[in-house]
């Protein structure tokens, strides 16, 4: 869980992942915990070491220490502002769209001719994979619910095969092999 308040504070998350992980710290009072913690280290880290002299109280003319301040005021109440905006856009509940993820799936099968994918996320209703040119490869976005699922690939109709760049895999009742996929939710 470190990473995800690492990822906020290094404004590595997108507008939906900023506003997930809001929730999520309102919701968790171990993990607001440890978020704060990790914010006031992240504060201390940006201290300097040593104390600077202020730029505008070394030898610089009045008038042109009030043109400074003028311009750095409303860059200020703008930054301010911004954040406040943050925030309320941050706290609003998520909607549908928060229960799933995207999944890019690609296979290398250059000698069939009809690639399909079946899974626990499609009712095990086979989907057709569209073919990348002549590459060899066939490729299938979708959107799946967070969690665990099992797949697999069926070749030409008929050849079912697992898919070979993930790890887990288990037997199935059919003397096959399914694919075991996880998806978990990027805050």
């Amino acid at each position: 869980m470190d990473f995800l308040a690492s990822m906020y504070i290094d404004n590595e998350m997108n507008l939906d992942e900023k506003r997930r992980f809001v929730e999520r710290v309102r919701a968790d009072n171990e993990f607001c915990a440890l978020t704060l913690s990790l914010l006031e280290q992240e504060k201390l880290l940006r201290e300097p070491l040593i104390p600077a002299e202020p730029v505008l109280e070394k030898n610089w003319h009045p008038p042109l220490r009030r043109v400074v301040s003028r311009l750095l005021k409303p860059i200020a109440l703008v930054a301010a502002g911004f954040a406040a905006a943050m925030l309320l856009f941050s706290t609003h509940p998520a909607g549908p769209e928060a229960l799933k993820g995207s999944k890019r799936f690609v296979l290398f099968e250059p000698e069939a001719d009809r690639v399909e994918l079946a899974g626990s996320f499609t009712g095990w209703q086979r989907l057709a994979m569209r073919r990348i040119g002549d590459s060899g490869y066939w490729e299938l976005n979708l959107a799946i619910p967070w969690g665990e699922h099992r797949f697999v690939y069926i070749l030409d109709g008929h050849r079912r095969m697992a898919d070979p760049t993930l790890l887990a895999s288990e037997k199935d009742d059919f003397g096959g092999e399914n694919s075991i996929l996880r998806m978990e939710e990027r805050i």
